[in-house]
């Protein structure tokens, strides 16, 4: 859903309010514990990222590559603001991390105790790194 109106707060380059690994979180939590929901969400974009990987990522090339991709998930679990943030410089991985994540639009809606119109993420996809070897 690239394109819908509205930023999210995404983009602005600011060190992120809260870190879960490879997802930080962009937005205020207002007090919600998003760790759960997060759980949940990370499991059906590595479900659908895996299924999307392009060949060059996988054996016997194993090319290497980070993309980082920023979007929104409102209320009702859609996503808006889909955009790739920090491109891997491989248009094949980028693509494939971008659809990891729509490929799993829509989400379960946020938590009902969250208040907050969306919740903006920042998600980040390492391809072929080991954990010690991540620049």
């Amino acid at each position: 859903m690239s394109g819908a109106s509205g930023d999210y707060g995404l983009g602005r380059g600011a060190p992120s309010q809260a870190q879960m690994g490879d997802m930080d979180i962009l937005s205020d939590t207002m007090g919600v514990d998003f760790g759960p929901y997060l759980a949940r969400i990370r499991q059906e974009i590595y479900k659908h990222w895996f299924a999307v990987m392009p060949p060059s990522a996988q054996s016997p090339l194993f090319k290497k590559g980070i993309v980082g991709i920023e979007f929104a998930i409102m209320k009702d679990g859609s996503v808006r603001g889909l955009q790739i943030s920090a491109g891997s410089g491989d248009q094949a991985l980028d693509r494939g991390a971008y659809g990891g994540i729509s490929y799993s639009n829509p989400f379960p809606p946020l938590p009902p105790d969250f208040r907050g119109p969306y919740l903006a993420l920042r998600c980040r996809f390492y391809y072929n790194y080991e954990p010690g070897e991540i620049p």
